[in-house]
């Protein structure tokens, strides 16, 4: 699949699963479209396509759904480049003292455990 397939199709599940979580407020019934995106970028995770889709998800406010989102892939993944991105947003917040945005990413950050409490808000992370 071309990149900028990779890319637009993974941007318009993440606007998909923020509307979907403005309105009706439950990680259960994004979850089998979180599944499908990652089987999509499973396919090539590698990709320039996957990795600017989600740099942009963590940048856009557009997304009201990144926590969330990256926390599934995060945990599905473990991908070292996502974990060092959401880590320097991190102490970027810590450092400028925004307390609310470093919770966020740090949310983020517990994702990546093995072990994370969270993980049964997707059912689908079950089988990983």
């Amino acid at each position: 699949m071309p990149e900028i397939e990779m890319h637009e199709l993974l941007l318009q599940g993440f606007r998909s699963v923020s509307a979907i979580l403005n309105e009706r407020h439950s990680t259960l019934i994004v979850d089998p479209i979180l599944a499908e995106l990652a089987e999509l970028a499973s396919r090539n995770e590698e990709s320039d396509g996957v990795r600017r889709a989600i740099l942009e998800l963590l940048d856009s406010p557009d997304f009201s759904a990144d926590a969330e989102v990256a926390q599934y892939f995060a945990y599905r993944f473990k991908w070292d480049w996502l974990k060092e991105e959401i880590r320097q947003r991190y102490l970027k917040s810590v450092s400028g003292v925004d307390h609310k945005r470093a919770r966020h990413y740090q949310r983020m950050l517990e994702a990546f455990a093995d072990d994370w409490e969270d993980r049964d808000l997707f059912p689908s992370l079950g089988i990983y």
